[in-house]
């Protein structure tokens, strides 16, 4: 279940993020933390961590690219400055001491941020790794495989180096004899025959893995956790843009309820990419609810008012038929949910739906979820959810838009993935929406050059 952060007696992520003055004076910090120069600021950090930042654990960061918004950026500059949640400024207990950045443009940020925090930048990825040396020298690795200028496939898909890089920092592991927790943001590649080879080489070479999408730690409004065992007989997720670039959230909405269900995850037997008018024929006779997805779109403040078939002009959508019977879909609004996520299924304790729900403001602190998550996976090597989930996402967004653009179904023998999400203890806020230091300020004074255009007056 998730860690409910209000409750001292049920918070063992206490541990991890607020055994500090820091944390414990919470909220009243946000003003210091405005004022704080970014050394002195760092400073405050290391003194009131956990354990000073000789003890910390170590960790290096390879990114694609590093600049204002990219998810290096919201998840990595965190782990460097303080990270902003709903309870007040969290003391990272992570240290990065090493950064490898692949493409670096004239709007990098990430080379400056990398030293005005004294992490060393280095030209391999295996030098990151080993810090210069031979072999493995650090506790963790977070390799942030999202942006960038990379090609796109056949299929329209960004071919993202993920199992590339991935390859190299296996590499490294293998030559050291010796594995440590690695977080992978978002899919484990844009092809299921190369996140099918990361997941197994992980697994030979007894990885500590963790890897996906922000969606499943952010708010949801209403609060809903599907309770482990329920009965579900179908469900739905719900986003907007692309199926290459945000499907794949979508897909890591639903997974991440749907895996709960009576018997655990028992696998995907086959997915069906639509498009436009096939879409709306689709909800038209059965095949997707049309009553879980009205349901779902309820639930988002932002979404516009009128007919979601006149403001939609081009709906994406992939059916997903689970190894069990259950039916899933990932239904893209775009023009009707503006930027909004919803979800919504039918189980035996009735219909339920939540929006969830993303911070729009310059802290982008629904990262501060996932990177409070990554955090706990480094300090006691327990990922927080279980890899195989973006095993299986990664497979049905690969086959979907596969499905899409060849037009026909897929059958997905291959996606027979077995697991429970019995065990795992995510971090995720308890009101509804974003409030506190989450939604400001930020950035600290002498990081205002991480401010994005768009918020800048």
């Amino acid at each position: 279940m998730a860690i409910n952060m209000n409750n001292e007696k049920e918070n063992p992520r206490r541990n991890f993020i607020k055994k500090s003055a820091l944390a414990a004076t919470a909220i009243n910090l946000s003003g210091l933390f405005w004022e704080s120069e970014a050394k002195a600021m760092a400073k405050v950090i290391e003194l009131n961590s956990d354990k000073p930042a000789s003890e910390q654990k170590t960790v290096a960061l390879i990114a694609n690219i590093y600049r204002n918004s990219a998810h290096a950026d919201v998840i990595a500059t965190k782990l460097f400055v303080g990270i902003p949640t709903d309870d007040g400024m969290v003391a990272p207990q992570v240290k990065i001491v090493s950064v490898w950045i692949d493409q670096i443009g004239d709007n990098d940020t990430g080379v400056q941020i990398a030293g005005m925090n004294g992490a060393k930048m280095y030209d391999t990825i295996a030098g990151a790794l080993t810090l210069g040396g031979d072999k493995l020298a650090v506790d963790a690795v977070i390799y942030v495989g999202e942006h960038g200028d990379y090609d796109k496939s056949r299929y329209g898909i960004k071919m993202y180096p993920r199992m590339n890089y991935l390859e190299q920092i296996f590499r490294v592991f293998d030559a050291s004899n010796k594995s440590v927790p690695l977080f992978n943001d978002k899919h484990l590649s844009y092809s299921w025959l190369d996140s099918k080879w990361v997941y197994d080489r992980s697994k030979e070479l007894n990885v500590p893995m963790m890897a996906g999408s922000s969606l499943p730690f952010c708010w949801r409004d209403k609060p809903l956790e599907h309770p482990l065992g329920v009965k579900i007989s179908e469900a739905v997720g719900i986003g907007y843009a692309s199926l290459d670039a945000y499907g794949f959230h979508v897909a890591e909405i639903l997974q991440c309820m749907v895996e709960r269900r009576e018997g655990g995850e028992t696998g995907v037997s086959s997915v069906l990419g639509l498009s436009g008018a096939d879409v709306w024929k689709a909800m038209d006779d059965g095949r997707i609810n049309l009553e879980l997805v009205e349901a779902a779109c309820s639930k988002i403040q932002g979404r516009k008012e009128g007919n979601m078939r006149d403001l939609v002009k081009d709906p994406n959508a992939i059916l997903v038929e689970y190894t069990d019977g259950t039916k899933g879909a990932i239904v893209m609004l775009t023009g009707y949910v503006n930027q909004g996520w919803a979800y919504a299924a039918n189980t035996s304790q009735g219909q339920v739906a939540t929006e969830f729900v993303l911070d729009h403001s310059m802290s982008y602190s629904h990262f501060s979820y996932l990177t409070l998550n990554i955090q706990k996976f480094i300090v006691t090597g327990k990922p927080t959810a279980p890899v195989e989930r973006t095993l299986l996402t990664s497979g049905i967004s690969d086959m979907g838009i596969r499905s899409l653009v060849d037009g026909k179904k897929i059958e997905t023998p291959f996606l027979n993935i077995k697991y429970s999400a019995a065990g795992f203890e995510p971090i995720r806020p308890t009101a509804p929406r974003p409030e506190g230091q989450s939604v400001g300020p930020w950035p600290p004074k002498g990081y205002e050059f991480i401010i994005p255009e768009r918020f800048k007056k």
